[in-house]
């Protein structure tokens, strides 16, 4: 069987237009816009209106990056979905952007690897098509989150953190002339190496705990009391478990694929913290000008986060075609991960 690759060939993102700075939280819970920016890098970040939902933020995403790639959504013969917000407790967003975009009767599946979605997609996407088991692949990562926050000072340490958002790829199988795989030491684009990692252990640290099988009656009047239906996070167990890991698995697939963090054109890290991203920035020893991020701007989008920075920087030409990237994150489960891509 001739070899196949896996290439990029259109990116897209969606974010809502209403805007909540941190001066708009602070009218909720005793917070500034000094305090958030200081601890997070966050300056504002963006709330659907009510009524949408997760698919309905997916679909300008979608259509954007078909666009990009010169394709239709009925052209794409699977469909791979990352979001913790789906529109409803099941089925998962794929089979309903499926029925939305007008596809054909493709398969399509959710991934629940949270802040990790993309990574995740990104490395299933790639074996289905070196399998020959897809030829053109839409990947889809959208958040809405804000319904779930409590804006309250009970809430606030999570509550400063999210926005809701939307990213898609396009990924198309793509022959490997003479056999030639994507590799950090050729110009063959492609996706050239993935690795990703859990912890089970953490899953208490930063989860959302019911509705779920854990509380007795799955939703419980005690249960909205206690805010349960709200995100809980141990902040310092994160930060911790986040820089360490990125740091290692990036490590890793540098040294595997015999990368210096020198010859790393672009970073696009999970938009989790910009304090996280700018120690293991420093710790794996990349400037400051290869590393995107817009946390600034949106918060955290969970999976949403990467797609989101790969649409931008195509857009601001900080991401072109031949350039080696590394992305990069870690998330609730817990899990993390890592691509090596010749854009």
């Amino acid at each position: 069987m001739e070899k196949t690759r896996s290439v990029i060939r259109g990116v897209g993102h969606n974010v809502p237009t209403q805007v909540v700075t941190n001066n708009d939280l602070a009218k909720f819970m005793d917070t500034s816009d000094e305090w958030i920016v200081e601890r997070t890098g966050i300056r504002e970040r963006r709330f659907v209106e009510p009524g949408t939902t997760t698919s309905d933020l997916a679909l300008p995403a979608v259509q954007m990056a078909c666009e990009r790639a010169g394709v239709e959504p009925r052209d794409c013969d699977m469909i791979i979905a990352a979001t913790l917000s789906p529109d409803y407790f099941f089925p998962g967003i794929g089979t309903v952007l499926q029925s939305k975009l007008a596809m054909n009767h493709v398969p399509a599946l959710d991934l629940r690897a949270q802040c990790s979605g993309l990574i995740y997609g990104l490395a299933t996407a790639d074996a289905y098509i070196r399998a020959g088991m897809g030829k053109r692949i839409l990947l889809v990562c959208s958040e809405v989150q804000s319904p779930i926050l409590e804006l309250s000072n009970r809430g606030r340490d999570m509550a400063v953190l999210f926005g809701d958002g939307a990213g898609a790829l396009v990924i198309e199988a793509q022959p490997c002339l003479n056999g030639e795989t994507p590799s950090s030491k050729n110009s063959v684009r492609g996706i050239i190496d993935s690795a990703m990692g859990s912890d089970g252990s953490g899953a208490q640290q930063l989860f959302l705990k019911a509705p779920g099988s854990t509380t007795k009656g799955f939703l419980t009047q005690e249960s909205l009391d206690s805010g349960d239906i709200h995100p809980k996070m141990d902040g310092r167990v994160v930060f911790k478990n986040a820089v360490t890991r990125m740091l290692e698995v990036a490590t890793t697939v540098l040294e595997r694929n015999g990368v210096s963090p020198g010859e790393i054109d672009l970073v696009l890290p999970h938009q989790a913290n910009l304090r996280i991203n700018d120690a293991v920035r420093e710790k794996l020893g990349v400037s400051q000008e290869r590393v995107f991020n817009n946390i600034q701007k949106y918060g955290n989008t969970t999976a949403a986060t990467i797609p989101i920075c790969m649409s931008e920087a195509v857009e601001q030409g900080k991401l072109k075609e031949g350039n080696l990237v590394l992305t990069l994150a870690f998330g609730a489960g817990f899990t993390w991960g890592c691509n090596l891509i010749r854009w």
